[in-house]
């Protein structure tokens, strides 16, 4: 069942809802003969919403109105006949697959939760692990661009030596999110789906009026909070000795009361019902209490191998993550989850798998060895029915 009805969609790029069957076209550049070809040019409409500049073939218009329909257009500049669909806001390519039913995913966390390297991180496992492991293609439609090409990069400057932790996302920066396609075989059909991410600045999610401007929660099909562990009352001395910088006081029971009220009033949730909305809670850099836990402690395990969601496994580790945050005096976060949201998971994660010199900004000498970053988005897929469940409670 689409989320969003039969008639309206979110772009997975700037995430203003569009109706398929009104969508803009891009000209090819197949000119007719003897008329004038289109040349590339900055476009600014990707200029306005996502902040790229680069040059792309113009949008097909009709005396400066772009042309909308649902299969194909012809430019009225060069003759050109394009099906190259577009988003009618900020212009992106539309992905072929994407239908009213694909989903839209948020990532949101405060400063220094660790959200750019986690993406990073998620970007490897989901092209490589996750992709072998259900036999599936998953790549970037269009190629690595906007933030999916600062990941790539991102990858690639902590991977090599003495690698480099990636500076704090700015308020306001601009960039395309990393959009994904999924396919894979189920029974002899084909399944797809397209999905994004957008790596917002912490600071958005410090206080409710500022989370109340990221419009893109409005159409989120479910979210990532994303912890750092260091904020919780009870770990701030270690906090201190491994030299983590907590630039301010915001506590993770702020940021779920912002994060909270938003998606109250963005998808018009009353007071007296629960939000519907799959959240999944990630408390970041779990590697740096694996010193607390003994060896064979299921938090240390490596991720399930097998194919399908082990529902079974993810509802042990949720129960192991309660037990450890009203540990670290987090009992008001979990009531709050509890008595706000219908479907909620936690999760612990680390993308680098081992610490880092947290003065200093580099990578651990071992190198990155990310640790069950994929399992909340994997969750995020099950719970929709994307993806095939294992076990789980009766």
């Amino acid at each position: 069942m689409a989320l969003f009805g039969a008639r309206e969609v979110p772009c997975p790029y700037c995430y203003n809802p569009i109706s398929l069957s009104k969508v803009a076209f891009r000209c090819t550049g197949q000119t007719q003969a003897g008329r004038q070809p289109c040349t590339p040019r900055a476009d600014p409409m990707r200029l306005q919403f996502l902040g790229d500049g680069s040059p792309a073939m113009p949008v097909i218009s009709v005396e400066g109105a772009q042309v909308l329909g649902k299969d194909s257009a012809a430019c009225a500049d060069c003759g050109a006949r394009s099906s190259v669909r577009c988003c009618p806001h900020c212009h992106s390519l539309l992905p072929p697959s994407l239908t009213n039913d694909s989903p839209l995913y948020g990532l949101v966390g405060v400063q220094r939760s660790g959200k750019t390297v986690m993406l990073s991180a998620l970007h490897q496992e989901l092209t490589k692990t996750v992709a072998r492991r259900f036999d599936a293609a998953i790549d970037n439609p269009g190629g690595g661009t906007g933030l999916a090409k600062t990941l790539q990069d991102l990858d690639a400057k902590m991977s090599r030596e003495g690698g480099e932790l990636p500076q704090q996302t700015q308020v306001g920066q601009k960039s395309s999110p990393a959009v994904y396609e999924w396919r894979y075989s189920n029974k002899g059909k084909i399944r797809s789906t397209v999905f994004s991410f957008y790596d917002n600045a912490g600071e958005d999610f410090a206080s409710e009026d500022r989370a109340l401007s990221i419009h893109y929660l409005g159409q989120v099909s479910g979210l990532i909070l994303l912890l750092d562990p260091f904020s919780f009352p009870e770990n701030a001395q270690r906090a201190q000795a491994k030299g983590v910088d907590l630039l301010d006081s915001t506590t993770p029971d702020d940021v779920l009361q912002a994060l909270t009220s938003v998606l109250r009033t963005s998808h018009a949730v009353k007071t007296n019902k629960k939000i519907k909305i799959p959240v999944a809670v990630v408390v970041s850099k779990i590697d740096a209490f694996f010193e607390d836990l003994p060896e064979n402690h299921p938090l240390r395990k490596p991720s399930s191998t097998l194919g399908v969601f082990d529902e079974e496994e993810s509802a042990s580790l949720h129960d192991h993550m309660m037990t450890l945050v009203a540990d670290w005096g987090g009992d008001g976060l979990l009531r709050s989850l509890e008595h706000n949201y219908g479907t909620y998971r936690l999760f612990g994660a680390s993308a680098l798998g081992a610490e880092p010199d947290y003065r200093a900004g580099t990578v651990n000498a071992r190198g990155r060895l990310p640790h069950r970053v994929a399992e909340p988005f994997l969750w995020l897929l099950a719970e929709r029915g994307f993806l095939l469940k294992r076990g789980g409670r009766r």
